[in-house]
């Protein structure tokens, strides 16, 4: 995903200062957990213990400064020489694989996959169509990471600038918010969370993790739930909810997906608001995997029974299955 912007580190400083846990900081930012445990680390006094390179907390300013600097004085030397070159064509033109001549060939201090590149990138005058199998073996783990980090046109194209002006004003029914809860650093499992924004009904679903897969499976479990209930959802952009497979097998399906903004949780504020209502029963720090579906549902349910004053003290229940009523009605 590269390196930190100057937007996520100053939502890190301002999350810190209010004692967010940091699974929670890199959950909103889309990152892995180690990535801000680093960042933190490397660019502020932890525990007492001061960094070697600054002796002030985490500030974004000198963080995003600090960046700067380091990238100026990085930069490996060059494994390029000539006479290396040389020696790898050499026993590529005897028909030796680059496997054969880094394991095989004494000296060849650099690995398979520079080989290969050299190649790609022509480093090397030897054409790719001469590798055995042409090279086609022979391919990179991009680990997914085309599928987790959309480009900005995707988002674009899902922005909340598109969604209709019934769902932003809550007057037309089957607009849902969605999110996940984190269960405590002993649990694997997680929470899928879902609210109507028009009633206010909420929705949740145990996952076994924070995967985009699982979801993928928690929103197919809601459409099937409640079908013909499901218009659109709007997510934030954490890597759970961006895998443009999953989000395309869902928009065929007729159901339109948007995207918050980075760092506005303002802008999905239904599912934020009962979120915290859910931690009532749920705090911080709770391992899901000792919760079960059944335990949580009594939790969903004495929720969506309050009455409320957003819905003229009415509950949540009371609105949606008003809703269902004047669907069947108009059928």
């Amino acid at each position: 995903m590269g390196n930190l912007t100057l937007d996520e580190r100053g939502y890190i400083e301002i999350a810190l200062t209010i004692e967010t846990p940091i699974a929670e900081i890199a959950k909103h930012l889309g990152r892995h957990r180690s990535t801000i445990y680093r960042e933190i680390k490397r660019n502020s006094y932890q525990q007492g213990k001061k960094s070697q390179v600054t002796d002030y907390p985490y500030s974004a300013i000198n963080a995003n400064n600090l960046a700067h600097i380091r990238k100026k004085k990085t930069g490996s030397k060059s494994k390029v020489t000539k006479r290396l070159i040389e020696r790898i064509t050499h026993y590529l033109n005897l028909k030796l694989s680059p496997e054969q001549i880094v394991h095989g060939i004494p000296k060849i201090t650099i690995s398979v996959g520079t080989i290969y590149n050299w190649i790609y990138k022509r480093i090397l005058s030897f054409s790719r169509k001469n590798l055995r199998h042409k090279g086609k073996r022979y391919k990179k783990n991009t680990f997914g990471k085309v599928l987790r980090q959309p480009d900005s046109d995707w988002f674009k194209e899902r922005s909340l600038d598109k969604r209709p002006i019934s769902c932003n004003h809550r007057t037309e029914f089957g607009h849902w918010e969605a999110d996940s809860v984190l269960s405590s650093r002993e649990g694997k499992s997680a929470l899928a969370t879902f609210v109507e924004r028009k009633t206010r009904k909420y929705k949740s679903y145990k996952v076994k993790d924070q995967t985009s897969h699982s979801m993928f499976i928690a929103m197919k479990k809601l459409v099937a739930e409640f079908p013909g209930t499901v218009k659109s959802i709007t997510c934030d952009r954490g890597s759970e909810f961006t895998n443009q497979e999953y989000v395309a097998k869902l928009e065929k399906r007729g159901i339109a997906i948007y995207f918050a903004k980075p760092h506005s949780p303002y802008e999905r504020g239904s599912n934020e608001n009962h979120n915290g209502l859910l931690r009532e029963y749920y705090p911080k720090g709770t391992n899901f995997n000792q919760v079960t579906q059944k335990e949580l549902n009594k939790a969903i349910l004495a929720i969506n029974s309050r009455p409320r004053k957003v819905l003229h003290w009415k509950s949540a229940n009371d609105r949606f299955n008003l809703e269902l009523a004047y669907m069947s009605k108009n059928e």
